[in-house]
């Protein structure tokens, strides 16, 4: 039995935005009070999603020296250089799809949004196919969360593959974010094992599984709003836009713990006492109408938005934005260029169950007549 958590929860924009921009936050899980005091045990899933030791779960002078010494390693050059491996797997798969137009509906979300985010997070840290499955399986316990002793196993099962990964790069580095990460290094210092680690599970569970959850998002609500469409296929609306659009509407990920208060902090109308944790709202906040009127709610290309929340904000912004972009937009670009027919198929398909990630559990559509 996995005990219930009971938090505050930032939903508003502003107020969001203001509490990612304040030092008087903590990520530091050290600065948990309920998790210090025994009330929440540490093989809670939760727990397990934020006693890590890496940029997202640091503060202040630690976490730019832990940015510092990734950013070195993710540089514009490596994610750029990704560009011929997500416009060659996303055109496999899609063709793939083409040659099964003519039968029943196709699950998308199984069928090309994680076997893309997959292979492409794959290329970026130099782990093989062999290890793809393996991988998927242990962000998705991470996301869903499950008992105490399923948690406890994937964290084992997570140490275990990535210690096995670093060793091998040590071993005989590549051209790649593994390796890259292994050597990085500011004045002298490197990342520790355990950070080198936690950060590794921090780019691949953050980076694949939101990934392929936004562009199954993508082609969810595109298809739920064919006037939307129609402007895409005739020009007079850019991809780029429809996948700022897809971000802030249909952003994958709802939430993320925690922020915590490092002192009693009164925000959005409410005191919040040191030690207690924030849940991050991030698609409420993508939704206020208070940040984009009236029209918050609706997906529209035609409207021109303020800067989202999406990819995060701050010092914490997403260093893989553009990686999660390029992906987006060549995808999305493809599938519909080739299926301009697609449709979903049956009602509203089921949503996965996650505090965490916002997106449905399959997207079967059938696909129509391929375009030449």
């Amino acid at each position: 039995m996995v005990a219930d958590l009971e938090v505050w929860a930032l939903t508003g924009d502003d107020a969001l935005r203001s509490a990612l921009n304040d030092p008087r936050f903590r990520r530091n899980w050290r600065s948990w009070r309920a998790l210090n005091e025994g009330e929440v045990p540490e093989n809670h899933p939760v727990s397990a999603m934020v006693h890590l030791d890496n940029m997202l779960t640091s503060d202040g002078a630690e976490h730019r020296r832990l940015r510092g010494l990734i950013s070195r390693a993710f540089t514009p050059r490596r994610i750029e250089s990704l560009r011929p491996t997500v416009e060659e797997t996303a055109r496999g798969l899609i063709e793939g799809l083409a040659e099964r137009a003519g039968g029943g509906p196709v699950d998308v979300k199984e069928e090309l949004a994680y076997p893309l985010s997959i292979a492409v997070f794959a290329a970026l840290f130099g782990f093989g196919p062999a290890h793809h499955d393996r991988m998927r399986a242990m962000v998705a316990t991470a996301f869903a969360g499950g008992s105490p002793e399923e948690v406890a196993q994937m964290r084992a099962d997570v140490d275990a593959f990535l210690d096995e990964l670093v060793a091998a790069k040590r071993a005989d580095p590549g051209d790649d974010m593994t390796s890259a990460l292994v050597a990085a290094n500011e004045d002298g210092e490197r990342l520790s094992d355990v950070e080198l680690r936690d950060t590794l599970w921090l780019m691949v569970s953050a980076g694949f599984e939101t990934t392929a959850s936004a562009l199954a998002n993508g082609v969810q609500v595109l298809l739920s709003h064919p006037e939307q469409l129609a402007l895409l296929h005739k020009g007079e609306a850019e991809w780029s836009a429809a996948v700022e659009e897809v971000l802030r509407h249909s952003t994958s990920v709802a939430t993320l713990p925690f922020l915590f208060a490092g002192e009693d902090i009164e925000i959005g109308g409410v005191t919040v006492e040191k030690g207690e944790p924030l849940l991050l709202g991030y698609l409420a906040a993508n939704l206020d109408e208070e940040r984009y009127g009236d029209s918050a709610g609706r997906f529209d290309l035609t409207e021109d938005r303020p800067r989202h929340l999406g990819l995060g904000h701050g010092p914490h912004t997403c260093l893989g934005s553009a990686l999660a972009r390029m992906e987006l937009e060549t995808a999305l670009r493809g599938f519909f260029t080739r299926f301009p027919e697609a449709a979903v198929e049956g009602g509203e398909p089921a949503e996965l169950p996650s505090v965490f990630i916002n997106s449905p559990m399959a997207l079967p559509v059938r696909l129509g007549e391929p375009a030449s």
